[in-house]
């Protein structure tokens, strides 16, 4: 508009400033899409797996643990599940999968250290899977 009014000089400028503009700011775009996930939003999948004997209704006693456990300690209970074994003598093996904050990693631990010292437990572990971001 302002050249078909013989103003060049202004409509150069105001051209260059909007260049100018779009080109710093596509750069600090790019900064700011590039910085870290913050650590509130990662999650991770922990898998924690208890090997039991099949006899007194071990299977119900340490479902029920971990089910108590996942109360008492804020992680999120995705699932739990247990098969039995194929060994002598007669096993079950209970899976439970959380997912819950890495800084949460020790109450996880705590939940493990107690579960093991139950009776008709014979073998507990767990195990982490890679940080990824919370889903919003």
């Amino acid at each position: 508009m302002l050249c078909g009014t013989g103003h060049y000089g202004p409509s150069i400028a105001g051209t260059l400033v909007v260049l100018v503009t779009n080109t710093v700011l596509r750069e600090v775009s790019r900064a700011i899409n590039a910085t870290p996930v913050s650590s509130a939003d990662l999650v991770r999948k922990y898998v924690l797996t208890m090997v039991g004997r099949q006899e007194d209704e071990v299977e119900v006693h340490i479902r029920t643990m971990v089910s108590n456990a996942m109360g008492a300690q804020p992680l999120s209970f995705q699932s739990l599940t247990s098969e039995n074994t194929d060994t002598e003598p007669p096993r079950v093996k209970v899976t439970a999968t959380v997912r819950t904050h890495p800084k949460d990693q020790a109450k996880l631990e705590r939940m493990a250290s107690r579960m093991s010292m139950e009776r008709g437990v014979s073998g507990i572990s767990w195990t982490a899977a890679e940080v990824e971001t919370a889903p919003e």
